[in-house]
Protein backbone atom coordinates (compact mmCIF):
# COMPACT_ATOMS: atom_id res chain seq x y z
CA UNK A 1 0.00 0.00 0.00
CA UNK A 2 1.41 3.33 -0.95
CA UNK A 3 1.00 5.77 2.44
CA UNK A 4 -0.27 9.55 2.38
CA UNK A 5 -0.21 11.72 5.60
CA UNK A 6 -4.03 12.57 5.74
CA UNK A 7 -5.36 15.45 7.56
CA UNK A 8 -8.18 18.17 7.16
CA UNK A 9 -9.66 16.06 4.33
CA UNK A 10 -6.94 16.47 2.02
CA UNK A 11 -3.75 14.05 1.08
CA UNK A 12 -0.28 15.25 1.95
CA UNK A 13 3.32 13.95 0.83
CA UNK A 14 5.58 13.58 3.57
CA UNK A 15 8.78 16.23 3.97
CA UNK A 16 11.01 17.70 6.01
CA UNK A 17 11.85 21.13 7.17
CA UNK A 18 14.05 23.45 4.67
CA UNK A 19 15.31 22.20 2.05
CA UNK A 20 15.19 23.40 -2.39
CA UNK A 21 13.39 22.67 -5.61
CA UNK A 22 15.95 22.79 -8.33
CA UNK A 23 14.94 21.94 -11.63
CA UNK A 24 15.60 17.77 -11.72
CA UNK A 25 16.14 17.28 -15.65
CA UNK A 26 15.33 13.80 -14.65
CA UNK A 27 13.21 13.26 -18.24
CA UNK A 28 16.11 12.63 -20.22
CA UNK A 29 17.31 9.30 -18.52
CA UNK A 30 13.98 8.48 -16.10
CA UNK A 31 12.41 6.47 -19.52
CA UNK A 32 15.53 4.68 -20.65
CA UNK A 33 15.61 0.94 -19.72
CA UNK A 34 19.08 0.03 -18.12
CA UNK A 35 21.37 -1.18 -20.96
CA UNK A 36 24.96 -2.72 -20.70
CA UNK A 37 28.09 -1.18 -21.31
CA UNK A 38 30.38 -2.68 -23.71
CA UNK A 39 33.46 -4.74 -22.19
CA UNK A 40 36.79 -2.71 -21.43
CA UNK A 41 39.37 -3.77 -22.86
CA UNK A 42 41.31 -2.07 -19.53
CA UNK A 43 40.37 -1.10 -16.08
CA UNK A 44 41.96 0.59 -13.57
CA UNK A 45 40.73 -0.86 -10.07
CA UNK A 46 41.40 1.62 -6.91
CA UNK A 47 42.17 0.09 -4.05
CA UNK A 48 40.47 2.77 -1.95
CA UNK A 49 36.68 2.64 -3.23
CA UNK A 50 35.48 3.41 0.53
CA UNK A 51 35.83 5.35 3.70
CA UNK A 52 38.64 3.70 6.31
CA UNK A 53 41.31 1.83 5.44
CA UNK A 54 42.50 1.21 1.43
CA UNK A 55 41.93 -2.34 0.62
CA UNK A 56 45.46 -4.36 0.37
CA UNK A 57 46.76 -5.47 -3.32
CA UNK A 58 46.68 -9.20 -2.98
CA UNK A 59 47.13 -9.79 -6.60
CA UNK A 60 51.37 -9.06 -8.90
CA UNK A 61 52.10 -7.73 -11.73
CA UNK A 62 51.47 -10.47 -14.46
CA UNK A 63 48.81 -12.61 -12.54
CA UNK A 64 45.68 -13.83 -14.40
CA UNK A 65 42.70 -12.99 -13.26
CA UNK A 66 38.58 -13.54 -13.78
CA UNK A 67 35.81 -11.69 -13.26
CA UNK A 68 35.31 -11.27 -9.67
CA UNK A 69 39.18 -12.70 -8.65
CA UNK A 70 39.57 -10.41 -5.46
CA UNK A 71 42.19 -8.01 -6.11
CA UNK A 72 42.56 -6.63 -2.66
CA UNK A 73 41.95 -7.68 0.73
CA UNK A 74 40.07 -5.02 3.46
CA UNK A 75 42.42 -4.35 5.78
CA UNK A 76 41.45 -2.59 9.82
CA UNK A 77 38.76 -2.25 11.61
CA UNK A 78 36.71 -0.30 8.68
CA UNK A 79 37.89 -1.47 5.13
CA UNK A 80 36.16 -2.93 2.23
CA UNK A 81 37.79 -5.57 -0.40
CA UNK A 82 37.86 -5.19 -4.22
CA UNK A 83 37.21 -7.50 -6.68
CA UNK A 84 38.60 -7.84 -10.75
CA UNK A 85 35.72 -6.12 -13.25
CA UNK A 86 37.19 -8.45 -15.86
CA UNK A 87 39.18 -11.04 -16.61
CA UNK A 88 42.90 -10.83 -18.10
CA UNK A 89 46.14 -10.07 -17.12
CA UNK A 90 47.72 -7.64 -14.03
CA UNK A 91 49.52 -5.03 -15.89
CA UNK A 92 50.73 -2.63 -13.45
CA UNK A 93 49.81 -1.64 -9.59
CA UNK A 94 50.67 2.09 -8.88
CA UNK A 95 48.64 5.04 -6.93
CA UNK A 96 47.07 2.53 -5.12
CA UNK A 97 45.10 1.22 -8.21
CA UNK A 98 45.12 -2.22 -9.85
CA UNK A 99 45.35 -1.88 -13.61
CA UNK A 100 43.85 -5.00 -15.81
CA UNK A 101 44.40 -5.55 -18.86
CA UNK A 102 41.28 -7.68 -20.60
CA UNK A 103 41.80 -10.95 -22.65
CA UNK A 104 38.12 -10.62 -24.22
CA UNK A 105 36.81 -14.10 -22.41
CA UNK A 106 34.97 -12.55 -19.43
CA UNK A 107 35.37 -15.52 -17.77
CA UNK A 108 34.12 -15.33 -14.38
CA UNK A 109 35.61 -16.77 -10.34
CA UNK A 110 31.75 -17.27 -9.58
CA UNK A 111 29.13 -19.33 -10.39
CA UNK A 112 26.22 -17.23 -10.43
CA UNK A 113 23.93 -19.33 -9.55
CA UNK A 114 20.75 -18.82 -7.35
CA UNK A 115 21.99 -20.21 -4.21
CA UNK A 116 19.96 -21.45 -1.48
CA UNK A 117 19.77 -18.98 1.18
CA UNK A 118 17.03 -19.90 4.00
CA UNK A 119 19.03 -21.41 6.72
CA UNK A 120 21.57 -18.34 6.47
CA UNK A 121 22.46 -17.04 9.79
CA UNK A 122 22.72 -12.70 10.40
CA UNK A 123 26.39 -13.48 10.69
CA UNK A 124 26.46 -15.39 7.48
CA UNK A 125 25.02 -12.89 5.57
CA UNK A 126 26.89 -10.37 6.58
CA UNK A 127 29.97 -12.08 6.01
CA UNK A 128 29.13 -12.86 2.47
CA UNK A 129 28.46 -9.28 2.19
CA UNK A 130 32.16 -8.23 3.37
CA UNK A 131 33.33 -10.78 0.98
CA UNK A 132 31.48 -9.22 -1.83
CA UNK A 133 32.99 -6.07 -0.97
CA UNK A 134 30.06 -4.28 -0.72
CA UNK A 135 29.61 -0.55 0.49
CA UNK A 136 27.35 2.46 0.28
CA UNK A 137 26.33 3.23 -3.25
CA UNK A 138 24.76 6.19 -2.62
CA UNK A 139 27.80 8.09 -2.31
CA UNK A 140 29.31 7.86 1.46
CA UNK A 141 30.87 4.37 0.60
CA UNK A 142 30.79 2.95 3.98
CA UNK A 143 31.19 -0.84 4.65
CA UNK A 144 27.80 -2.23 4.50
CA UNK A 145 28.69 -4.75 6.38
CA UNK A 146 30.44 -2.72 9.35
CA UNK A 147 26.65 -0.76 9.08
CA UNK A 148 24.71 -4.28 9.67
CA UNK A 149 26.83 -4.49 12.83
CA UNK A 150 26.08 -1.09 14.85
CA UNK A 151 27.17 -1.11 18.39
CA UNK A 152 23.40 -0.91 19.74
CA UNK A 153 20.20 -3.02 18.49
CA UNK A 154 18.13 -1.04 15.97
CA UNK A 155 14.46 -1.61 15.44
CA UNK A 156 13.54 -0.73 11.76
CA UNK A 157 15.34 -0.18 8.55
CA UNK A 158 14.46 2.30 5.88
CA UNK A 159 15.40 1.53 1.93
CA UNK A 160 16.54 5.35 0.68
CA UNK A 161 15.13 5.57 -2.43
CA UNK A 162 14.74 9.16 -2.53
CA UNK A 163 16.97 9.87 -5.34
CA UNK A 164 16.89 13.41 -5.09
CA UNK A 165 19.79 14.29 -7.00
CA UNK A 166 18.80 16.04 -10.43
CA UNK A 167 19.63 14.22 -13.58
CA UNK A 168 20.26 10.74 -11.48
CA UNK A 169 17.85 8.53 -12.34
CA UNK A 170 19.86 4.41 -11.85
CA UNK A 171 18.09 3.88 -8.64
CA UNK A 172 14.73 4.63 -10.21
CA UNK A 173 15.72 1.97 -13.10
CA UNK A 174 16.69 -0.22 -11.44
CA UNK A 175 12.97 -0.47 -9.08
CA UNK A 176 11.50 -0.72 -12.44
CA UNK A 177 13.44 -3.49 -13.88
CA UNK A 178 14.55 -5.15 -10.77
CA UNK A 179 11.76 -4.94 -7.70
CA UNK A 180 11.38 -8.55 -6.72
CA UNK A 181 15.34 -8.36 -6.45
CA UNK A 182 15.27 -5.27 -4.62
CA UNK A 183 12.89 -6.21 -2.23
CA UNK A 184 14.68 -9.56 -1.47
CA UNK A 185 17.50 -7.61 -0.61
CA UNK A 186 15.64 -5.52 2.19
CA UNK A 187 14.70 -8.78 3.44
CA UNK A 188 18.05 -9.92 3.74
CA UNK A 189 19.07 -6.58 5.58
CA UNK A 190 16.29 -6.55 7.40
CA UNK A 191 17.25 -10.62 8.69
CA UNK A 192 20.92 -9.22 9.13
CA UNK A 193 19.73 -6.36 11.52
CA UNK A 194 16.93 -8.50 13.56
CA UNK A 195 14.46 -6.49 12.66
CA UNK A 196 10.94 -6.95 11.31
CA UNK A 197 10.03 -3.51 10.68
CA UNK A 198 11.03 -2.01 7.13
CA UNK A 199 10.02 1.34 5.23
CA UNK A 200 10.77 1.95 1.66
CA UNK A 201 11.31 5.95 1.62
CA UNK A 202 10.33 7.24 -2.65
CA UNK A 203 9.68 10.75 -3.89
CA UNK A 204 6.34 11.36 -5.56
CA UNK A 205 8.03 11.11 -8.50
CA UNK A 206 8.96 7.74 -8.63
CA UNK A 207 4.87 6.56 -7.70
CA UNK A 208 5.08 4.53 -10.97
CA UNK A 209 8.60 2.71 -9.19
CA UNK A 210 6.74 2.49 -5.61
CA UNK A 211 3.74 0.74 -7.32
CA UNK A 212 6.40 -2.19 -9.13
CA UNK A 213 8.10 -2.20 -5.55
CA UNK A 214 4.45 -2.78 -3.78
CA UNK A 215 3.32 -5.63 -5.33
CA UNK A 216 6.14 -7.86 -3.69
CA UNK A 217 6.60 -6.20 -0.49
CA UNK A 218 5.75 -8.31 2.53
CA UNK A 219 4.09 -7.96 5.59
CA UNK A 220 5.94 -5.59 7.84
CA UNK A 221 7.29 -3.24 5.14
CA UNK A 222 5.37 0.03 4.20
CA UNK A 223 6.24 2.64 1.43
CA UNK A 224 6.13 6.65 2.22
CA UNK A 225 5.07 8.51 -0.55
CA UNK A 226 7.63 11.57 0.55
CA UNK A 227 7.74 15.09 -1.25
CA UNK A 228 9.84 15.78 -3.87
CA UNK A 229 12.48 17.94 -2.25
CA UNK A 230 15.87 18.24 -2.50
CA UNK A 231 17.75 16.97 -0.05
CA UNK A 232 14.92 14.31 0.64
CA UNK A 233 17.82 11.12 0.36
CA UNK A 234 19.98 12.93 3.40
CA UNK A 235 19.99 10.25 6.15
CA UNK A 236 18.52 12.62 8.75
CA UNK A 237 15.94 14.14 6.58
CA UNK A 238 14.96 10.52 5.07
CA UNK A 239 14.55 9.58 9.14
CA UNK A 240 12.89 12.22 9.87
CA UNK A 241 9.99 12.43 7.44
CA UNK A 242 9.60 8.78 7.57
CA UNK A 243 9.82 7.96 11.02
CA UNK A 244 9.30 11.03 12.72
CA UNK A 245 12.76 10.56 14.80
CA UNK A 246 15.87 13.37 15.35
CA UNK A 247 19.12 12.12 14.97
CA UNK A 248 21.04 14.15 17.92
CA UNK A 249 23.86 16.56 16.48
CA UNK A 250 26.74 14.72 15.97
CA UNK A 251 24.98 11.62 15.82
CA UNK A 252 24.42 8.78 13.69
CA UNK A 253 20.76 7.05 12.81
CA UNK A 254 21.20 3.81 14.45
CA UNK A 255 20.63 6.19 17.89
CA UNK A 256 17.48 6.52 17.22
CA UNK A 257 17.42 3.01 16.32
CA UNK A 258 17.60 3.45 12.26
CA UNK A 259 19.50 1.76 9.75
CA UNK A 260 19.88 2.95 5.79
CA UNK A 261 21.10 2.11 2.84
CA UNK A 262 19.81 3.23 -0.79
CA UNK A 263 18.29 0.90 -3.68
CA UNK A 264 21.46 0.47 -5.48
CA UNK A 265 23.49 -1.31 -1.92
CA UNK A 266 19.93 -3.40 -1.88
CA UNK A 267 20.23 -4.90 -5.13
CA UNK A 268 24.66 -5.40 -4.59
CA UNK A 269 23.22 -7.39 -1.30
CA UNK A 270 20.63 -9.37 -3.13
CA UNK A 271 23.21 -10.24 -5.81
CA UNK A 272 26.01 -10.74 -3.40
CA UNK A 273 24.05 -13.35 -1.55
CA UNK A 274 21.81 -14.70 -3.99
CA UNK A 275 24.29 -15.27 -6.44
CA UNK A 276 27.41 -15.21 -4.89
CA UNK A 277 28.45 -12.05 -6.90
CA UNK A 278 30.88 -9.60 -6.15
CA UNK A 279 30.44 -5.80 -6.41
CA UNK A 280 32.03 -5.42 -9.31
CA UNK A 281 29.79 -3.36 -11.25
CA UNK A 282 27.19 -1.17 -10.82
CA UNK A 283 24.05 1.10 -12.92
CA UNK A 284 25.30 4.40 -13.50
CA UNK A 285 23.26 7.69 -14.61
CA UNK A 286 25.23 10.00 -17.34
CA UNK A 287 23.24 12.80 -18.19
CA UNK A 288 23.51 16.37 -19.26
CA UNK A 289 23.08 18.81 -21.91
CA UNK A 290 26.48 18.10 -23.74
CA UNK A 291 25.72 14.53 -24.89
CA UNK A 292 24.01 13.46 -27.90
CA UNK A 293 22.10 10.55 -25.86
CA UNK A 294 22.06 9.93 -22.37
CA UNK A 295 21.42 6.92 -20.62
CA UNK A 296 21.22 4.56 -18.15
CA UNK A 297 24.11 1.80 -18.02
CA UNK A 298 25.90 -1.18 -16.47
CA UNK A 299 29.25 -0.30 -16.15
CA UNK A 300 32.50 -2.21 -14.73
CA UNK A 301 33.90 -0.78 -12.18
CA UNK A 302 37.38 0.74 -13.26
CA UNK A 303 36.03 1.77 -16.76
CA UNK A 304 37.81 5.13 -17.95
CA UNK A 305 34.66 7.70 -18.13
CA UNK A 306 36.16 8.21 -21.81
CA UNK A 307 35.66 4.75 -23.02
CA UNK A 308 31.96 5.21 -21.80
CA UNK A 309 31.28 8.12 -24.25
CA UNK A 310 30.51 5.91 -27.23
CA UNK A 311 27.79 4.31 -25.50
CA UNK A 312 26.12 8.15 -25.51
CA UNK A 313 27.37 8.74 -28.58
CA UNK A 314 29.75 11.41 -27.58
CA UNK A 315 29.17 14.69 -27.43
CA UNK A 316 27.36 16.76 -29.21
CA UNK A 317 29.32 20.18 -27.76
CA UNK A 318 32.30 20.34 -25.69
CA UNK A 319 30.96 20.10 -22.16
CA UNK A 320 32.11 23.60 -20.08
CA UNK A 321 31.94 21.00 -16.76
CA UNK A 322 32.06 17.18 -16.29
CA UNK A 323 30.73 15.94 -12.91
CA UNK A 324 31.12 12.69 -11.48
CA UNK A 325 27.87 12.63 -9.22
CA UNK A 326 25.03 14.80 -8.78
CA UNK A 327 25.06 18.54 -9.73
CA UNK A 328 24.65 19.30 -6.04
CA UNK A 329 26.87 16.98 -4.11
CA UNK A 330 28.98 15.50 -6.81
CA UNK A 331 32.77 16.74 -7.88
CA UNK A 332 33.95 18.66 -10.89
CA UNK A 333 36.68 16.42 -13.09
CA UNK A 334 39.82 18.05 -14.98
CA UNK A 335 40.31 14.67 -17.24
CA UNK A 336 38.51 12.05 -18.47
CA UNK A 337 40.62 9.58 -18.29
CA UNK A 338 39.34 8.95 -14.36
CA UNK A 339 37.78 5.69 -13.92
CA UNK A 340 34.35 5.19 -12.06
CA UNK A 341 34.64 3.67 -8.61
CA UNK A 342 31.69 1.80 -6.52
CA UNK A 343 30.50 5.05 -5.28
CA UNK A 344 29.71 6.57 -8.58
CA UNK A 345 25.82 6.94 -9.43
CA UNK A 346 26.33 9.27 -12.36
CA UNK A 347 28.51 11.50 -14.34
CA UNK A 348 27.02 14.66 -15.81
CA UNK A 349 28.44 16.59 -19.03
CA UNK A 350 27.41 19.72 -19.06
CA UNK A 351 28.02 23.10 -21.32
CA UNK A 352 26.03 26.05 -19.74
CA UNK A 353 23.50 25.10 -17.17
CA UNK A 354 23.77 26.76 -14.10
CA UNK A 355 25.32 23.80 -12.54
CA UNK A 356 28.52 24.55 -14.37
CA UNK A 357 28.63 28.64 -13.17
CA UNK A 358 27.65 27.54 -9.77
CA UNK A 359 30.92 24.96 -9.63
CA UNK A 360 33.20 26.50 -11.80
CA UNK A 361 36.15 27.32 -9.41
CA UNK A 362 36.61 30.72 -11.12
CA UNK A 363 32.76 32.09 -10.15
CA UNK A 364 33.63 35.35 -8.67
CA UNK A 365 32.90 35.77 -4.25
CA UNK A 366 30.61 38.50 -3.47
CA UNK A 367 29.67 39.88 0.22
CA UNK A 368 27.36 38.08 2.15
CA UNK A 369 23.67 40.31 1.84
CA UNK A 370 22.22 39.02 4.63
CA UNK A 371 19.01 38.09 2.80
CA UNK A 372 18.34 34.63 5.44
CA UNK A 373 17.76 32.20 2.08
CA UNK A 374 20.42 30.06 3.07
CA UNK A 375 19.09 29.66 6.60
CA UNK A 376 15.25 28.77 5.36
CA UNK A 377 17.15 26.30 3.02
CA UNK A 378 19.46 24.38 5.25
CA UNK A 379 17.87 21.36 6.10
CA UNK A 380 19.44 20.46 9.11
CA UNK A 381 18.94 23.75 11.13
CA UNK A 382 22.24 25.53 10.78
CA UNK A 383 23.27 29.12 9.85
CA UNK A 384 25.30 28.68 6.23
CA UNK A 385 25.71 32.58 6.33
CA UNK A 386 27.11 33.28 9.78
CA UNK A 387 29.60 30.09 9.53
CA UNK A 388 30.80 30.92 6.34
CA UNK A 389 31.32 34.61 7.68
CA UNK A 390 33.07 33.01 10.52
CA UNK A 391 35.03 30.55 8.60
CA UNK A 392 36.41 34.12 6.51
CA UNK A 393 37.80 35.66 9.62
CA UNK A 394 38.66 32.46 11.18
CA UNK A 395 37.18 32.61 14.11
CA UNK A 396 37.43 28.43 14.91
CA UNK A 397 35.12 28.54 18.39
CA UNK A 398 32.08 30.13 16.98
CA UNK A 399 32.52 28.11 14.13
CA UNK A 400 32.47 24.93 16.51
CA UNK A 401 29.24 26.67 18.26
CA UNK A 402 27.66 26.87 15.43
CA UNK A 403 27.98 23.03 14.98
CA UNK A 404 29.30 23.13 11.43
CA UNK A 405 30.11 19.45 11.93
CA UNK A 406 26.04 18.83 11.15
CA UNK A 407 26.15 20.38 7.84
CA UNK A 408 25.99 17.26 5.03
CA UNK A 409 27.25 19.29 2.70
CA UNK A 410 24.03 18.98 0.07
CA UNK A 411 24.61 22.27 -0.96
CA UNK A 412 20.89 23.58 -1.04
CA UNK A 413 22.36 26.77 0.61
CA UNK A 414 25.05 27.64 -2.02
CA UNK A 415 22.27 26.42 -4.69
CA UNK A 416 19.66 29.02 -3.26
CA UNK A 417 22.45 32.09 -2.41
CA UNK A 418 22.07 35.25 -4.45
CA UNK A 419 25.37 36.45 -3.97
CA UNK A 420 26.32 32.88 -5.42
CA UNK A 421 29.13 32.25 -2.23
CA UNK A 422 30.85 29.26 -2.26
CA UNK A 423 29.32 27.89 0.76
CA UNK A 424 29.94 24.06 0.41
CA UNK A 425 33.43 24.84 0.06
CA UNK A 426 34.37 27.35 2.87
CA UNK A 427 32.44 24.93 5.04
CA UNK A 428 34.39 21.84 4.10
CA UNK A 429 37.38 23.74 4.41
CA UNK A 430 36.27 25.21 7.79
CA UNK A 431 35.58 21.64 9.03
CA UNK A 432 39.38 21.00 8.27
CA UNK A 433 40.54 24.02 9.99
CA UNK A 434 38.64 23.06 13.15
CA UNK A 435 39.93 19.53 13.29
CA UNK A 436 43.21 21.06 13.29
CA UNK A 437 42.65 23.29 16.41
Amino acid sequence: MLDYFYRGNRYFMRTFRGGIHPPTFKHLTQNKPIKTASLPSRVIIPLSQHIGTPAEAVVQVGDKVKVGTKIGEAKGKISASVHSSISGEVKEIRNSAVIIESNGRDEKEFLNDVQEINDLSSEEIKEIIAEAGIVGLGGAAFPTAIKLSPPKSVDCFILNAAECEPYLTADHRLMLEKPEEIIKGMKLIMKALGVKKGYIGIEDNKEDAARRLSHFCPLGVEIKILKTKYPQGGERELIETVVHRKVPSGGLPYEVGVVVNNVATVFAVYEAVYLRKPLYERVITFSGDALHQAENLRVRIGTLIKDLLKECKGFKQEPEQVIIGGPMMGLAQESLEVPVIKGTGGVLFLKDARWAKRKSRLKRENPCLHCGRCVEACPVNLNPSLLSLAIEKKKWDVVKQLNIEDCIECGACEYICPAERRLVQMIREGKTSCKSQ
